[in-house]
């Protein structure tokens, strides 16, 4: 008795966009999951983790740095650098463990380390972006002047800053995979670039010569012009964006080419 085998069907070819799409929607649902699906609050613990720190900052320095920044309300003034920020400072840390933490996903032909940078930066980016929506309108309901004239500008800084922080990823991740130890004093650098960025202070109270060195940090004219952004107001004679979109270019260029030098030991690493 012969047994009719069911009819050849040739399993459709997937370009490699959209291998790489699929895998990056896959790894961007696990980190989704595995970011909040251990807290109860969810998905409100982003905004409320960043709602705490701007109140911690207000009950501390509100009432002494609200004079050095007469132009805008200093929770206003936080929340337009300190969102941002933390958005570009946690992609780089948790890039550093990038390769130990999903060697389980590597072995998967279709799943590549820049994928897990670009899945992870991408989620890092809804979360902070919307957070720093959600905190706006917050703002504006207890009528904290908020200027919508440059929204424009406002996604113009978004978008870089994410751009520079996914260069600065793909540079964590080498320096996690190589570094060792080295990986610990990073956490360090970033916390100097914290206060360093005049995240939570107005850079125009430092002194001179020392006010021109800060100049020098490129995150400074981006956070600043998000600033302006919200607030036009907010002295911009200080800030020169295109220092800034020069070293994005740089550094998204310099972490491509250390991913291209480092791909080949990552794999033999799988």
């Amino acid at each position: 008795m012969s047994v009719e085998l069911p009819p050849y069907r040739p399993i459709p070819h997937r370009s490699g966009l959209k291998v790489m799409g699929a895998a990056l929607h896959a790894l961007f649902m696990r980190e989704l999951q595995t970011r909040f699906g251990g807290y109860r609050l969810g998905y409100l613990w982003a905004p409320l983790e960043a709602i705490f720190q701007v109140m911690i900052y207000i009950i501390l320095f509100g009432v002494f740095i609200q004079r050095a920044v007469p132009s805008m309300d200093y929770s206003l003034f936080l929340v337009a650098g300190l969102v941002p920020f933390n958005m570009l400072r946690n992609i780089g840390t948790k890039s550093l463990t990038a390769v130990d933490s999903n060697r389980g996903l590597l072995v998967y032909s279709a799943v590549r380390h820049i994928d897990i940078i670009i899945a992870r930066s991408f989620l890092e980016l809804v979360i902070y972006f919307f957070t720093f929506i959600f905190i706006l309108f917050g703002l504006a309901f207890f009528d904290i002047a908020i200027s919508l004239s440059h929204l424009d500008i406002v996604l113009l800084c978004w978008i870089t800053i994410f751009l520079f922080s996914l260069g600065l990823g793909l540079i964590m991740m080498v320096i996690g995979f190589y570094g060792g130890e080295i990986s610990k004093i990073i956490v360090v650098i970033f916390t100097i670039l914290y206060f360093a960025s005049g995240v939570i202070y107005p850079i125009r109270i430092i002194p001179q010569p020392y006010f021109d060195y800060l100049l020098y940090n490129p995150l400074i004219h981006n956070l600043e012009l998000m600033r302006y952004a919200v607030a036009p107001s907010y002295p911009t004679t200080h800030i020169d964006f295109r220092y800034f979109l020069e070293w994005m270019v740089i550094v998204v260029f310099l972490g491509l080419l250390l991913y291209k030098y480092a791909e080949r030991d990552m794999i033999r690493s799988k």
